[in-house]
């Protein structure tokens, strides 16, 4: 059930559903379009307003002035997104895109401006203005009230109001076609648009997506439980197996510290005598070390000694080795100069022999430059006189070149005449060929034509009678189906009288749901505020919620718990009792102590106990308003006691008790918790009672559907009969028609024939003629080309002579051609000659002159190099007789060190002797320490091993320990079994005890998780369930209304006839497709396809004033829909468009007059004054009132606004626009 805030009935309209389907008994819409703003939007360049008051406003100019841009503008800003729509091929095409005088802009924006003075939309303006704009950049951005916002937000906004840029509040003449036949899917976005669904359709999409997480997610965690569940069962494992590690563990720390003690006991003794011994060889070492220390004297003096003598010896071989270098050194030296003398000697003989070879090559040189100057005087000379000849015969060939081309060019045409005479000549061998054939061909085609001029006329005898016998089935055919067409007809009726059994059953049992629907939903939520104790003061309460505090019973709750009355008495009662209702009724005294300390501790508010042992039963009087109602348990007593004496006067405004004192409650204040259980108890008795007379409309309706059902299988068997009569009919009617076809054929193909035969006749003495012609054509060409023949004959001659003068002539120039290249080639090679020649005499002088230069050098430097050999020959002298000295004194220095040698020995012999005595004790001394080292690094290893294994130091291990009585083998043994299970056991994990139980508390967790998310999606589906089923009541009950006025208009329309709305799936009406049926009056079609453009633009426009009448929309803008009616339908729309004008505004696009004259409140004219730029030059109101820029109308405006509505003299100032 809808409430007053739901948007499912849309911001224009605030009641509930139940309002919105009953609205065409309203007299106007809530909320008003006041102005529409174009900018930059296609052919509006500028910024236009269109303003508009109550009632019709007419758009009207001539073709191709803009004025269908207004539509396209309302359909834009209210959220299209196909460019299709706009009739572009991308949104971009929106944008004013210049014209002959005008740039483009690069903005186009669309405002719609709503009056919301009434505070009737659900936004705080009292005017709402919804604006769209688009950059030529392609950033696009809405607008409310020129705050930035989203296309959803303008969506929710409209939803439901019939507004929207697919719902119908913008009418085409293009979209009836489409909303009657092949567009089901517009046609249902309108009734759903008009039913309000559309909210619940987004809940269910919702709902869906939720649901689908769900499912997700209860996959996932289905998935993470199994997980968990295995990791539970692997920890499991591991736990087990922790704690026999565990045992062991235990087991061994006892054999392995027995074990150490026992160890560690037995090595005691040994180290005591292994101290003393220790302590004697300590004693002995210091003697063998003495001893060692004076040998280790005596062999370092004796080192001293031969140190020295070896130092001398190596100094003397060290100078001696010196001076036998330097005299190596001098003799080399010697031996490179007297080399270096002989190569001097030799290269000054070299020189001085190239000298004299060089100035005989330079008289050579001189001689031969000399010779090629005469040369080349001689070949220029050569050269000139071969150029002039040459001269000479390129002259004498192109005089004979000329001749050769002017005998061929006489010889090419007469050539060329031959060849046309021939080829003129065989076209016309062709033709009377081809004359000849045609002529057999011809005959032959004759003969043939009067064989099929007889044949046609036979057939033709046989057309003829079967054209008869055709006539004659066409008679008995058509007969048939008159009488189908008769049986058709009472089946029809029959049919209709069903039909309408069967509507009026549905429309019971959809008011029969529609009020058990009510009677529910209010019995839900007031059952809902009954759980909630809404109403209850706060103090009690919060002392229900914390009851249990006081024990068992102590609190047993409000008073209102243990009355029941009906509706008058409840209203009295709580009148009477006021606060009073929200009293606590308390088991005992006890009880109330109880509660009286929590108020003090928790100061809740103002709180009213009834013990029940301190009450006193008064009984009641017979008129009381205890009589009025039912008490029940222990309170009973207290309800006596407050109502029992106490009466209503006055119809319930006073109330006076046993005393006489009158109470006068004040104001009245809302129903409590016992009119709300009074009200409930109804709501139980009515609810039952709806449902069962929801019941028996439903019998009703499933008979009257039973009875439809029947009556239609009759009628479509009648129907069935009826065309299969009328097919028989059309099919004897087909036959007839092609028998006379073909008769009609015969006799068009036997005239045909006729006329064929006379045109053969004639063209045969054509040909004949003609072939006569040819041959004498054809005689005369080729004597023709008999005399060019010889013409060409000496014309060949000719040429050949001069072809032979030519060929003399080219060899002659090609011979002083050759001779000119020659002497040219000659007089080249002469001047490269002296150049080269010139060349080599300067190189030759070049080196004449090196080589006097080098001759003066070699002569210095062998006078240089005998001074040096003279010099190292006696330096070399005195250095041979220095080394003979030194190697005298060496020898002496070698005898000196052979002696410190053998000292050395004798030396090194006493050392080790002392080294050998006092390492025996050394070793001694070592193994005594090694041992004791032994023994205690095991006493320390054990200690360290037990205590890094255990963790704790030695003497804690042992502060407590009894040691296991076995003996030390059978340890050892246990020891060794207990490493071995220990080790097949293997790693164990030591936190799995932790672990395991972690992770089954994370177990128990997601189970949880897991029916929570199971709860969950059972809610989804039963969430699911109850829109669907509201979608669905909304729908049937919009769909039942709109059938209705659909009726209603169609038949004010068409001043009869029969139309209908059917469900293809009444079972399914949220999908199925909505059927429309429509038969004018004289008319028996129920295909709407089948009807004229104008009755289909007339079923159309009785649809959508249907759907206005159950849901009016602010406004409605059509687009030329008036353009297929004639002049007597126009009346129809004219005065439907008067009757609705008063809760619908409408703006009319329209070319026609009467349209503008008889129903337009205001006129708009749109025109291009200014080439691709559409401007308002017009705004009429009835009565002569202005409320635009006015301008006289051109001849196409002022012929569509009609000439008695024109009030030219009514001027007034221009507006913004």
């Amino acid at each position: 059930m809808a409430d007053a805030s739901d948007p499912a009935c849309g911001f224009f309209a605030r009641p509930a559903h139940r309002d919105c389907v009953g609205l065409s008994n309203r007299e106007s819409v809530l909320v008003r379009l006041t102005k529409l703003e174009v900018h930059g939007f296609k052919a509006f360049a500028d910024h236009l307003e269109f303003v508009f008051e109550k009632g019709v406003t007419a758009i009207v100019g001539p073709n191709g002035s803009g004025k269908s841009n207004v539509s396209d503008a309302v359909r834009w800003v209210l959220g299209e997104q196909r460019a299709r729509a706009m009739r572009g091929a991308k949104m971009e095409d929106v944008i004013f895109h210049g014209s002959s005088s005008r740039k483009a802009v690069n903005m186009a924006e669309v405002s719609l401006h709503f009056d919301n003075s009434e505070g009737d939309l659900p936004v705080p303006f009292k005017e709402v203005v919804i604006t769209r704009r688009l950059m030529r950049t392609g950033e696009s951005e809405y607008l409310l009230n020129r705050a930035p916002c989203r296309l959803r937000d303008i969506q929710d906004l409209v939803r439901g109001t019939g507004l929207g840029a697919d719902s119908g509040v913008v009418i085409e003449s293009r979209m009836i076609d489409a909303l009657l036949s092949d567009r089901p899917d517009e046609r249902r976005e309108l009734f759903e648009e008009a039913a309000g669904v559309g909210l619940y359709r987004d809940r269910r999409r919702s709902a869906e997506r939720r649901l689908e997480e769900t499912t997700v997610d209860l996959a996932r965690l289905d998935d993470l439980i199994n997980e968990v569940q295995s990791q539970v069962r692997s920890l499991s494992r591991q736990r087990r197996r922790a704690e026999r590690h565990a045992e062991l563990t235990a087991r061994r720390f006892q054999v392995e510290i027995s074990l150490a003690t026992r160890e560690m006991a037995s090595w005691r003794e040994e180290l005591v005598a292994l101290d003393d011994r220790l302590v004697a060889l300590q004693q002995d070492v210091p003697g063998g070390e003495e001893a060692i220390a004076q040998a280790e004297l005596r062999r370092e003096q004796a080192h001293g000694a031969r140190s020295a003598a070896e130092a001398s010896r190596l100094e003397l071989a060290r100078l001696s080795t010196e001076q036998r270098d330097t005299t190596q050194k001098l003799e080399r030296e010697l031996a490179v100069s007297e080399e270096r003398q002989r190569s001097t000697t030799m290269r000054k003989q070299r020189a001085e022999e190239e000298r004299k070879e060089n100035e005989a090559f330079g008289r050579r040189l001189r001689e031969d430059r000399e010779r090629a100057i005469g040369d080349r005087t001689t070949l220029e000379t050569e050269l000139a006189d071969a150029g002039e000849a040459l001269q000479e015969r390129l002259a004498a060939e192109q005089t004979t070149r000329e001749a050769v081309q002017q005998a061929r060019a006489v010889l090419e045409q007469l050539e060329r005449q031959v060849r046309e005479h021939r080829d003129q000549a065989r076209r016309i061998e062709l033709d009377r060929d081809g004359a000849s054939r045609e002529h057999l061909e011809t005959q032959n085609r004759r003969e043939a034509l009067e064989i099929e001029r007889q044949q046609l006329a036979d057939a033709l005898d046989v057309t003829e009678r079967e054209l008869i016998a055709a006539r004659e089935q066409v008679s008995i055919a058509q007969a048939n189906a008159q009488d189908a067409l008769h049986a058709l007809e009472g089946a029809r009726l029959v049919a209709a009288t069903a039909r309408t059994a069967d509507a009026e059953s549905r429309s019971a049992l959809a008011s029969a749901v529609q009020s058990g629907t009510a009677l529910e939903g209010r019995l839900n939520a007031l059952a809902a505020l009954e759980r909630e104790r809404v109403g209850l003061a706060p103090s009690a309460a919060k002392l229900l919620k914390e009851r249990e505090r006081f024990g068992d019973g102590a609190v047993l709750g409000p008073l209102t718990d243990f009355l029941t009355a009906d509706g008058e008495a409840a209203q009295l009662v709580e009148r009477y009792l006021g606060a009073t209702m929200h009293a606590i009724v308390v088991r005992d005294a006890d009880a109330a102590a109880a509660v009286r300390r929590w108020h003090a501790d928790t100061q809740p508010g103002p709180l009213l106990l009834l013990p029940l042992d301190v009450v006193t039963d008064l009984g009641a009087d017979a008129d009381g308003l205890a009589g009025s109602v039912q008490s029940s348990g222990a309170a009973s007593r207290w309800v006596r006691a407050l109502l029992g004496k106490v009466r209503a006067i006055d119809r319930g405004d006073a109330f006076i008790d046993e005393r006489g004192a009158v109470f006068l409650p004040g104001t009245a204040t809302g129903p409590g918790p016992l009119q709300r259980r009074a009200e409930i108890t109804r709501l139980e008795t009515d609810l039952a009672a709806a449902e069962a007379r929801r019941d028996e409309c439903l019998m009703a309706a499933e008979a009257a559907r039973l009875a439809l059902g029947e009556a239609e299988r009759a009628q479509q068997a009648a129907m069935d009969t009826s065309n299969r009569a009328q097919q028989e009919s059309r099919r004897a009617a087909d036959v007839q028609q092609e028998v006379e076809r073909r008769r009609e054929r015969a006799e068009r193909e036997l005239q045909q024939s006729s006329a064929l035969a006379e045109r053969l006749i004639s063209r045969l003495e054509e040909l004949d003629s003609r072939t006569k012609q040819l041959a004498q054509q054809a005689e005369a060409l080729h004597a023709r080309a008999g005399e060019a023949d010889a013409e060409i004959t000496d014309a060949r001659e000719g040429m050949s002579v001069a072809e032979r003068d030519q060929e003399q002539a080219r060899e002659a120039r090609a011979t002083w051609q050759v001779a000119q290249a020659q002497a040219q080639a000659r007089l080249s090679v002469a001047i490269d000659r002296e150049k080269r020649l010139n060349e080599e005499d300067s190189t030759a002088a070049a080196r004449l002159e090196s080589l006097a230069r080098e001759l003066t050098n070699l002569s210095e430097a062998d006078q240089s190099l005998a001074q040096q050999l003279n010099g190292w020959r006696t330096e070399l002298d005195t250095e041979q007789k220095t080394l003979a000295d030194a190697d005298a004194r060496l020898a002496g220095a070698e005898r000196a060190v052979a002696a410190a040698n053998a000292a050395l020995d004798e030396a090194e012999r006493l050392l080790d002797d002392a080294r050998r005595r006092a390492s025996a004790l050394g070793e001694q001394l070592h193994g005594a320490q090694l041992r004791h080292t032994e023994l205690s690094g095991r006493r320390e290893a054990i200690r360290q091993r037990l205590e890094t294994e255990w963790r704790r130091t030695l003497e804690d291990l042992l502060t407590g320990f009894e040691e296991l009585d076995l003996d030390t083998e059978a340890l050892r043994t246990e020891a060794k079994q207990l490493r071995d299970s220990l080790d097949e056991l293997g790693p164990v994990n030591p936190l799995a005890i932790e672990e395991h139980e972690e992770e089954q508390r994370r177990l128990e967790f997601l189970t949880g998780q897991r029916n929570d998310l199971v709860a969950a999606k059972q809610s989804l589906h039963q969430a699911i369930r109850e829109i669907d089923s509201t979608a669905r009541e909304l729908f049937l009950a919009t769909f039942s209304q709109v059938r209705e006025n659909f009726r209603q208009i169609f038949l004010r329309m068409f001043g009869g006839g029969e139309c209908d709305l059917r469900l293809e799936n009444p079972d399914a009406p949220l999908d199925c497709d909505i059927e429309i049926h429509a038969s004018p009056r004289g008319k028996k079609t129920q295909r709407i396809h089948l009807l004229s453009s104008g009755e289909r633009a007339l079923v159309a426009l009785s649809l959508l004033f249907g759907i206005f009448l159950t849901k009016p929309s602010p406004f409605c803008l059509m687009d030329e829909v008036d353009a297929p009616l004639d002049d007597q339908n126009i009346g129809r729309f004219v005065k439907m468009l008067n009757d609705f004008k008063s809760r619908t505004q409408f703006i009319v696009i329209t070319h026609n007059p009467r349209t503008t004259s008889e129903a337009a409140d205001a006129v708009y004219g749109v025109t291009m004054q200014e080439p691709g730029v559409s401007s308002i030059v017009s705004v009429r109101l009835r009565g002569g009132q202005q409320v635009d820029e006015t301008v006289v109308p051109d001849d196409a405006i002022a012929g569509e606004i009609g000439g008695d509505e024109v009030d030219e003299d009514s001027a007034a100032e221009p507006s913004p626009a």
